[in-house]
């Protein structure tokens, strides 16, 4: 393992460990475009509960590392993530039979 690596564990585990730092699951989302940056609104069961406001440049870096993060988890399991969209779509399938 890099000394990298180890620092940024290392950073993410005192993150999780420390209760001043809130934590907050989401199942959904809503994306917005702005002039100078994007808003994520974070739903829990269609509920909003948290606004997260990106600029443009950390956003595309988040998508990309978030991206690879999956990839990753579906290489190891050889199992292919579906999307919400997915979902969304295959099930509207079912419902017209």
């Amino acid at each position: 393992m890099t000394e990298a690596i180890k620092k940024l564990e290392e950073e993410l585990s005192k993150a999780l460990g420390d209760p001043e730092i809130q934590k907050i699951y989401a199942n959904g989302f809503t994306n917005a475009m702005g002039i100078g940056d994007i808003t994520i609104l974070l739903k829990n069961s269609g509920k909003p509960i948290a606004v997260l406001n990106l600029s443009y440049t950390v956003a595309k870096t988040l998508a990309i590392k978030l991206g690879g993060l999956i990839s990753q988890l579906e290489d190891s399991t050889h199992n292919t993530i579906m999307t919400t969209d997915d979902i969304k779509k295959s099930l509207s399938k079912g419902v017209n039979k």
